[in-house]
C-alpha cells in the first residue's frame, strides 16, 4: 500500500505542475484574474508541495533515500529555481517600464515627437478635453483608411501620454451613434469633434498635431472669437431657407465663432471685440467711409475675408491694390462641368485651409480670376486653381460659348488666395514710388545742377551719399507672375511682428445653401478661411510644422546588384557549410 501511494505522489508533482501551467495560461488568455485562474494555480501548487513534502517525509527509510542528493533531481530544481526568477525579473521589468514609461524618438525628423508648443498646451489644460473621431466600423475598409485609423491611434494615445489626466479620446461609429453624429454636426466620415465643457469645436480638415493642437488652443481659451458679416449692400443674407449663409453660420457657431451682422453706415469704427470682417458678394458699392473703416482695420492688424462676385464694382479696387490683388472681372467657364459649366477647383494649395482637400471636388458657380502682384512685406498663397481646360469669357452674349484665344484667358486660372501682411508694410503704391525714387537718386547725384551744390557750411559725409542702384522694370500683374512658395513652412518665418490676414475668392455663391454642395468641401472651405483668419498671429501654435518623412534610397547598378545577390545565395552558404564542415573534422 505504501508503495503504491508513494508512486501516486510522484505523479502527482507533475499533474500539480500542469494545472499551474493550465491555470496561469487561462489568465494570461482571458486577461482576467479571476477566481478560476488563481483557484486552479494555488490547487496545482498546493498538490506539487504535497508530494515533495511526502518525498521528504519517506526518502529516509524507503528507496527513496538521497532521493533529495540525486543529480537531477538538483538541477530539476535548479532550473525550476532559475526560471521562476527570470519569470520574476521580466515580470519586474514590465511593471516598471508600464508605470515609469520613456520613449527615445531616433527619427531624423522627430516623426514620433510632439513639438514642444504642443507640450505647452497640453501642460496648461485646466479642464478635460476629449476628442471624437467618427469614423465607420467597416471590416471592409480600404487599406489606406486602416492605415489612416491606426495613425490617427497613435497620434492621440501620444497627446494622452502627456496629459492623461485632461486629454481623453475616443473613435465613434455615427451609424451605431446617429443622435451622437447629429449633435456635433458630422457631416463626413472621418470628422472630429473637440469637446471641453460645454464648448465643441470640429475639425473637418483631418486630424495631425497641426490641426489639432491649435484647435485645443482655442477650445480651451477663455476668450470667444467674434466674425462680422458686413451687411447693406445687398450682399448674401445670413439666413433663409435658400441663397443664404445659414449653412457655413451654424458650421461657425459649432467651431465655437460668434457670427453677426454689421453695418458699416452705422459704424464709426469697427467694433473691438472683430476678429474678422466677412464680405460676401455685395452687388451694390462701398461707400467712401466704410472703404476708410476697412483700410484702418487693415492697417490694424484686422483680418478681412472677400467673396467677391465677377462683372460687379464694389469699389475696394484701391485696397485689393494695396495689398498686391487685382480681379479679373471676367466669368470663368469650366465646358468640363456638367451643370452649367461651373469651374471646379482642380488644384488645392499647400496651406492649412486647403492642405486636405486633395482628390475632393468643390465648385464656383460665378468665379473670377485673382492676379497676384510681389509685394514687400507680405506672403501670398495660392489656395485654388481652375484646371487647363478653363478659361475667362470675354464676351458672355454670344449664345454659343467658345474659347476665343485672342479675347479670353486660358486656365489654370487663382479664383482664391490667402495672404499674411505685416501691418509695417508699405502699400503697392508707396513701395513703388519709393523704389522709383531710389532708381532716380544715383542720376541726380551723378549729374548735380548748380542749385544742387551743398553749402560750404554743411559738408555732406561719405555716408550721407546714396549708393548707385539699377532700376528694374516692373513687370504686368498676372496669377503666373509671382510662383507661390512651395509649402507655408518655407515662408512663415519671414514675418515677424504684428500681421493682418486676408483671404480672398472672386466667388460668393460657393458658400451659398446649395443641397449639390453637400457633397463637396465648399462649406470646409469657408469655415476653414474663418478659423485661420481668426487665429491669433501671436499664438506659437501656429508655428507647429508638419513632419515630412525622408525617403533615403540606394541606388546601385544592375552589376552591382547580380554581385550582392551571388554574395548572397552561393558565397556565403557555401562559407557556412565549409566552416561546418571543418568543424566536424577538426573535433573528429
Amino acid at each position: 500500500m505504501t508503495q503504491v501511494l508513494s508512486k501516486i505522489l510522484k505523479l502527482l508533482s507533475w499533474f500539480g505542475l500542469a494545472v499551474v501551467i493550465a491555470g496561469f495560461t487561462a489568465g494570461l488568455v482571458s486577461g482576467q484574474w479571476l477566481s478560476l485562474p488563481l483557484g486552479v494555480m494555488i490547487t496545482g501548487t498546493i498538490l506539487m508541495g504535497l508530494s515533495f513534502l511526502w518525498r521528504w517525509q519517506t526518502g529516509a527509510d524507503t528507496s527513496e533515500q538521497g532521493w533529495w542528493r540525486w543529480r537531477s533531481t538538483q538541477s530539476g530544481t535548479n532550473a525550476f529555481i532559475s526560471t521562476l526568477a527570470v519569470l520574476v525579473i521580466l515580470g519586474l521589468i514590465n511593471f516598471m517600464a508600464v508605470r515609469f514609461s520613456y520613449r527615445v524618438d531616433f527619427t531624423e525628423q522627430k516623426t514620433f515627437s510632439l513639438a514642444p508648443q504642443t507640450l505647452n498646451v497640453l501642460s496648461s489644460l485646466q479642464k478635460p478635453v476629449e476628442v471624437l473621431v467618427f469614423i465607420g466600423n467597416d471590416s471592409s475598409a480600404s487599406g489606406t483608411q486602416s492605415q489612416v485609423v491606426l495613425q490617427n491611434q497613435l497620434l492621440l494615445k501620444e497627446y494622452q501620454r502627456q496629459q492623461p489626466n485632461f486629454f481623453k479620446f475616443r473613435f465613434v461609429d455615427p451609424q451605431a451613434e446617429p443622435g451622437l453624429a447629429r449633435k456635433h454636426g458630422i457631416r463626413n466620415l472621418g470628422d472630429i469633434s473637440l469637446v471641453s465643457g460645454q464648448r465643441m469645436k470640429l475639425l473637418s480638415s483631418g486630424l495631425s498635431e497641426v490641426t489639432l493642437t491649435p484647435a485645443i488652443a482655442l477650445l480651451t481659451h477663455n476668450r470667444e472669437a467674434k466674425a462680422y458679416v458686413i451687411q447693406g449692400h445687398n450682399e448674401v443674407p445670413l439666413s433663409g431657407f435658400t441663397e443664404s449663409l445659414a449653412g457655413v453660420v451654424n458650421q461657425l457657431k459649432l467651431e465655437g465663432i460668434t457670427v453677426e451682422s454689421l453695418n458699416l453706415s452705422l459704424q464709426r469704427a469697427i467694433p473691438k471685440d472683430a476678429d474678422v470682417l466677412i464680405l460676401a458678394g455685395p452687388k451694390l458699392p462701398l461707400l467712401e467711409a466704410e472703404i476708410t473703416l476697412i483700410d484702418a482695420f487693415l492697417k490694424q492688424g484686422g483680418n478681412l475675408f472677400l467673396m467677391l462676385d465677377p462683372e460687379v464694382e464694389v469699389g475696394l479696387k484701391p485696397t485689393l491694390k494695396s495689398i498686391g490683388i487685382e480681379l479679373d472681372g471676367r466669368l470663368i467657364v469650366d465646358p468640363k462641368h456638367v451643370r452649367l459649366a461651373w469651374p471646379a477647383a482642380a488644384d488645392y494649395g499647400d496651406h492649412p485651409i486647403t492642405q486636405s482637400f486633395n482628390q475632393k471636388f468643390s465648385f464656383f458657380p460665378f468665379v473670377q480670376a485673382i492676379d497676384i502682384q510681389e509685394q514687400p512685406g507680405q506672403q501670398v498663397f495660392k489656395l485654388l486653381q481652375t484646371s487647363e481646360e478653363t478659361w475667362a469669357e470675354s464676351d458672355l452674349t454670344d449664345q454659343q460659348i467658345r474659347f476665343n484665344p485672342e479675347s479670353d484667358r486660358k486656365g489654370p486660372l487663382t479664383i482664391g488666395v490667402a495672404i499674411k501682411r505685416s501691418i509695417s508694410a508699405p502699400p503697392a503704391d508707396q513701395a513703388e514710388s519709393s523704389g522709383a525714387e531710389k532708381s532716380e537718386a544715383p542720376e541726380s547725384e551723378a549729374n548735380p545742377t548748380p542749385e544742387s551744390k551743398p553749402s560750404p557750411s554743411k559738408p555732406e559725409s561719405p555716408e550721407s551719399t546714396p549708393a548707385p542702384t539699377e532700376s528694374k522694370p516692373s513687370e504686368p500683374a498676372s496669377t503666373e507672375s509671382v510662383p507661390p512658395p512651395s509649402s507655408a513652412e518655407d515662408l512663415q518665418p519671414d514675418i515677424t511682428g504684428e500681421a493682418a490676414r486676408i483671404v480672398v475668392i472672386g466667388d460668393s455663391d460657393f458658400a451659398k445653401d446649395d443641397p449639390y454642395f453637400d457633397q463637396t468641401v465648399n462649406r470646409d472651405i469657408f469655415v476653414n478661411a474663418v478659423s485661420w483668419l481668426i487665429a491669433d498671429g501671436d499664438d506659437p501654435t501656429l508655428s507647429i510644422r508638419p513632419k515630412t518623412v525622408i525617403q533615403r534610397s540606394l541606388n546601385i547598378s544592375q552589376s552591382m546588384r547580380d554581385l550582392l545577390s551571388f554574395l548572397g545565395v552561393a558565397v556565403l552558404p557555401l562559407l557556412a557549410f565549409l566552416t561546418a564542415a571543418a568543424l566536424w573534422w577538426q573535433r573528429r
